[in-house]
């Protein structure tokens, strides 16, 4: 799974994405974000006919057919059911997006160690997502999305057996061409994640708070 993540992603880092992945439009800045929690608004690419853009969005799906706000955050998606669960059906053809993240955090399951999960070259990594958009009965409106996760690979099977589908920079585009619909080449995409090189370092608990959201989550437990 991926309960948390850092989305710290500076002003040059946001124009090279901008140009790799051809968006239409970006934020001067996104907001700096060292412990995103569930239901925290993120900054993510969205696929539109348009062309893609930066949105916002919570992080915790609301289907658009939902009555009322969700009592638990759906955060995750597994790849596996993205084509027949009710809550994700039809967002692999139509409601894709990339979240762009500093890396995620995630927990050694024996004691808990926190760890934080990055690039190896210290890019931003872009974790594949679905979305959508609730309308409440009082006029609100909500876009939200869940970050698709899969099995862990070698590499993080020590420390969980679910990981977020991370895309290289080719993937991301094809994941991002709104007029690409065909499911099985999108989930035989996500299977074939693996592609970026990823390393992990120890942190300190202090980021098991949510309240704590600073650079220190981010620094080498000592």
């Amino acid at each position: 799974m991926c309960g948390r993540f850092a989305q710290v992603i500076k002003h040059d880092q946001l124009v090279k994405l901008q140009r790799e992945l051809r968006l239409r439009e970006t934020d001067e800045q996104i907001v700096f974000n060292f412990n995103v929690a569930p239901t925290h608004t993120v900054a993510a690419i969205v696929s539109q006919d348009t062309g893609a853009y930066i949105g916002h969005f919570r992080w915790g799906l609301i289907p658009s057919w939902s009555r009322e706000l969700p009592k638990y955050a759906l955060i995750n998606a597994r790849n596996d059911s993205l084509d027949n669960k009710p809550s994700f059906r039809g967002a692999l053809q139509r409601r894709r997006c990339l979240v762009p993240a500093t890396g995620f955090y995630e927990w050694r399951q024996s004691d808990k160690q926190p760890f934080f999960i990055h690039a190896t070259d210290n890019h931003p990594i872009l974790m594949a997502a679905i979305y959508d958009a609730w309308y409440g009965a009082d006029g609100s409106y909500i876009p939200s999305l869940a970050l698709i996760t899969l099995d862990a690979d070698s590499f993080m099977q020590p420390i969980h057996h679910r990981m977020p589908a991370i895309l290289n920079h080719e993937q991301a585009l094809e994941w991002i061409t709104h007029s690409n619909q065909d499911q099985i080449q999108m989930q035989e995409m996500l299977i074939g994640t693996g592609k970026v090189p990823l390393d992990m370092y120890p942190v300190s608990k202090r980021v098991n708070s949510v309240r704590n959201n600073d650079e220190e989550c981010l620094l080498p437990d000592s």
